[in-house]
Formats: structure tokens, sequence, C-alpha cells
């Protein structure tokens, strides 16, 4: 199994939870769970946000990095409490040798000023360890933060949504349609995010592959979910 697998089956493992129709799982009595639409919605504002940010840097065919595609919930816990809950995190990478970090910055915070949302820019480090972010939080995501690093020209966007009430397990057999996931359920998440890219949250049995059995991404990819 490819580290991609391995990464996304272990985010599987140990997130049951008993599921009423609709939910994403119970949570106990602190935390009502969210319904598979709810979750859906938290999806479809990270990722399209996600795409505005990348595309403002550079209109091109970023990688999924990791398999992060945003739609495999990962598990997490509310608070300081004991309930479970989910998460969804998206991570775009793209290679930029040459590019003023100062400039993919800049390019960042105007997507994410065009969004509504307030960021800030923070240089550290010097020569191969320099390194350029710029920090968002709320509107999106949570959290999303564009990585620079001149040394490499590597530029890398991550996001992730606020821990909610559900468990990650009952609504990952919602996303992928099965009942007892198998472990190349990551075989039909997008391997790119690039200019025509439509989001996604549906990846039943029958959906298209967009990496072989070896980890490779297909060539093309498939058009759609």
């Amino acid at each position: 199994m490819t580290a991609l697998a391995v990464g996304l089956v272990l985010t599987m493992s140990g997130c049951g939870g008993q599921s009423v129709p609709g939910s994403t799982g119970a949570t106990g009595e602190s935390g009502v769970p969210e319904t598979y639409a709810q979750a859906e919605e938290r999806f479809f504002a990270m990722a399209s946000g996600v795409h505005s940010v990348i595309m403002a840097i550079e209109p091109a065919e970023w990688s999924v990095v990791d398999g992060a595609y945003g739609a495999h919930p990962t598990g997490c816990r509310l608070g300081l409490s004991e309930d479970a809950g989910y998460r969804l995190i998206a991570v775009r990478g793209l290679d930029l040798p040459g590019r003023d970090p100062r400039l993919v910055a800049d390019a960042a915070a105007g997507a994410f000023a065009a969004l509504g949302v307030d960021s800030d820019v923070t240089e550290r480090g010097q020569g191969d360890a320099r390194e350029v972010t710029v920090v968002a939080e709320g509107g999106i995501a949570e959290r999303t933060v564009v990585t620079i690093r001149p040394a490499t020209g590597q530029v890398r966007v991550s996001a992730e949504t606020a821990c909610a009430p559900g468990s990650a397990h009952d609504l990952a057999t919602e996303v992928f349609a099965e009942d007892r996931l198998p472990a190349d359920v990551w075989r039909r998440l997008p391997a790119f995010d690039g200019p025509s890219s439509q989001p996604s949250f549906s990846f039943p049995p029958d959906g298209p592959l967009y990496y072989d059995e070896s980890g490779t991404p297909v060539q093309p990819q498939p058009e759609s979910a």
C-alpha cells in the first residue's frame, strides 16, 4: 500500500459511532451530530475558498498533497470534552521556483480579502530556511495557511474546518457510499485541483478512480466524480 493510502486508512480507524439516519453519528449529550448536508456545506465552503486562493496565486494544476482532498473526514475532540467530532482538511501544493515569495503572499492575501477574510503575512528564517506564511482564520475554514519556501519554490495551501459534532467514520460511509470502507477509497479522491476542477463531496464505488493501484495519479484525470 502506498504512503498516501496508509495515511488515509489511519484516519478512518477508531472513528466509529452509532449513527442516526442522515446524521454524522452520535456524540453524547453535549453535541447534536451534524447532518450529511451540513458536512457537505462545510466542505464546499472550504474547497471553494481554497480553490479561489490557489487560482489567485497561479491558475495551474495544483497537487492534492498526501491525499488531503478535503472530503475525507478525520476524527477530533470537541473542545475539552470527551465527545468525538470530525473535521475536514484540504492541502494543495505547487512548485513555483524563482517566484518572488512576497508576490505569492500578496496574491494569497488579495484572494482572502476578496472572500471577506482578513489575513496576516509573516516572514521568518534566512537563507534556505526562509519561509513566508499567510494565515487567515474564519470564513472559508477555521484556519487556512499559505506557506511559501523561497529556497525550493514550494507553495502549500492548507485549510481545516473547526471540529464539529459527529462521527468521522459514519460520515465517511456516506461520502464513499459504503457500509464498510475498503482500504483503497483514497483512489477515488482527485489528485489535482486545477482551473476546471469542480469540488465533489460524493465518491461512490462506481465512480471514477483518480489513482492507479500503485498510487500514481491517473492521466488524464477523470472529468468529474
